[in-house]
């Protein structure tokens, strides 16, 4: 429910979350992490729209973000997987988040 409330926001207005950028992404890394398939999706279609948005802002504070998605990649439903790669997919394309690929890539590896 809070990251559809966060998706709304940002789509009204995307800089209202520069102030707040890194607790934000600490907020979806926790996320990225619940128990729950579905938060585990919403999470990763969070970053994604954020890093769409904020991709020359927001990279520099994903590093935990990046982490917590990549252990996703092994999840048993392939629902979570797929989205996960796609999260990925634009997390790791924003301006400073490229250097998170290294954290990435052993999980990579094996998924």
């Amino acid at each position: 429910m809070l990251l559809e409330l966060l998706g709304v926001c940002l789509q009204s207005d995307k800089y209202q979350f520069l102030p707040k950028l890194s607790e934000i992404c600490n907020m979806l890394s926790k996320a990225a992490t619940d128990g729950n398939p579905e938060m585990k999706q919403k999470s990763a279609k969070f970053a994604a729209e954020l890093c769409r948005e904020l991709k020359d802002k927001v990279g520099p504070y994903m590093k935990n973000t990046v982490i917590s998605l990549v252990k996703n990649l092994h999840h048993q439903h392939s629902k979570v997987r797929k989205s996960t790669l796609l999260g990925l997919r634009d997390v790791l394309s924003c301006r400073g988040a490229e250097a998170f690929i290294e954290d990435a890539l052993p999980q990579l590896k094996y998924a």
